[in-house]
């Protein structure tokens, strides 16, 4: 090999491994620099709580809500982001030109239905898929398509 080649494969091979390293480097830094948000985090939470219980032991602050003005006004202690009353869902309701609501109600409405009823329902949706089967047959028969796949095309 010549001298040039050697330099080359030499400056090549240093430069890979400093990029290796670079970049592992940076990786570190970056995983530090998001464990210390957690560290903040976890402190900052337990001074919320500190907080909160000093709050809660001096009968004192309690009976001014609007001294702090970074506390919202809520009626109890828990987060604001919890509700405090179950959500109210809307009542079920078929739409008729809803095709999605046709072929498959919601389940609270099956739900309140009789036995009879869910029983008429199914007899009618079995009467139906009946039907799309023999449909399919006349609609294959009619365009010369076979039934079985081929066994080189066949997914297994």
């Amino acid at each position: 090999m010549s001298r040039a080649s050697k330099v080359f494969l030499a400056s090549s091979i240093a430069l890979s491994g400093v990029t290796v390293w670079g970049v592992h480097y940076i990786q570190k830094l970056e995983s530090d620099n998001m464990y210390q948000g957690v560290l903040k985090d976890e402190a900052r939470l337990a001074e919320k709580a500190a907080a909160l219980l000093k709050a809660a032991a001096s009968p004192l602050s309690s009976s001014s809500p609007s001294s702090n003005p970074n506390t919202q006004a809520h009626s109890s202690n828990t987060p604001l982001n919890t509700p405090s009353s179950p959500v109210q869902q809307p009542a079920p309701t078929v739409d008729p030109e809803c095709q999605t609501c046709v072929i498959s109600p919601p389940p609270q409405l099956l739900e309140s239905q009789s036995a009879e009823q869910r029983a008429k329902e199914r007899q009618l949706r079995m009467k139906e898929y009946e039907d799309q089967k023999k449909l399919d047959v006349r609609l294959r028969d009619a365009q010369g398509v076979s039934r079985e796949p081929t066994g080189s095309s066949r997914l297994v």
